[in-house]
């Protein structure tokens, strides 16, 4: 099956490869807590490897969805306090949607539900032009930004530093080229609106035949463990 020429084609395809490795790690009945999940994208994707999934939102609407297909979900105040730690806690594009006093308050939080071998995952794109097409996006993280905030002593920010994780492995993952920025892109028709239509036909067809490495990075995916001493 034709597969979309989009970044977050690319992250799918890595998560899989890693759940492989998680399995191998942790066992077939490995516990995720899908934090932020959505619609239910990986929460099902978890779930039909057979994993222990939980999927959890602050949107109701998104979290009834999910119960109505058989999917176990949380709120999320009974995911954090839950008696039964997570081997992985999987976030997909969510810290951009938090500000940094929240997000300050909630890694920490994340980090108390893990297993002492577990996993913190974060997925979240990078600053471009396609990061402000979401409303609701507050600012973009980067490997540094986490590092500074939860994997250092000592790191001269305002919100203080804390070694609470230690990054263990890090992708990142490109988008096509597009011409978003020119006119004939969104509108007209003739001559120009065709050149740029193969332009951008083009650009996907390079970025398929590169494997996703002919374009512009969009987004990032890091696997950390816990630094801090054992529960």
């Amino acid at each position: 099956m034709r597969t979309n020429a989009h970044y977050q084609q690319l992250e799918l395809d890595r998560v899989i490869k890693l759940a492989d490795q998680w399995r191998k790690k942790f066992g077939p009945k490995l516990r995720i807590l899908d934090f932020g999940a959505g619609m239910g994208k990986y929460t099902s994707l978890f779930a039909d490897q057979g994993f222990d999934v939980t999927g959890t939102d602050i949107n109701e609407r998104y979290i009834s969805d999910l119960r109505s297909k058989g999917l176990k979900v949380a709120g999320v105040k009974e995911a954090l306090d839950a008696k039964e730690s997570q081997q992985v806690v999987f976030l997909s594009h969510i810290v951009e949607h938090i500000n940094p006093d929240d997000l300050v308050e909630l890694v920490p939080k994340l980090c108390d539900v893990l297993t002492d071998d577990g996993l913190l995952v974060i997925v979240t794109p990078v600053l471009g032009e396609r990061f402000y097409h979401d409303f609701s996006h507050v600012r973009p993280y980067y490997p540094q930004s986490i590092r500074h905030a939860f994997g250092q002593i000592g790191a001269p920010i305002s919100y203080g530093s804390s070694k609470q994780i230690e990054l263990t492995d890090i992708y990142f993952f490109k988008d096509p080229f597009r011409t978003r920025m020119w006119r004939s892109f969104y509108v007209g028709t003739g001559i120009k609106r065709a050149a740029i239509n193969l332009l951008n036909a083009t650009f996907d067809l390079l970025w398929r035949l590169s494997g996703g490495r002919f374009g512009v990075t969009s987004s990032w995916l890091g696997v950390y463990r816990l630094s801090r001493q054992p529960k």
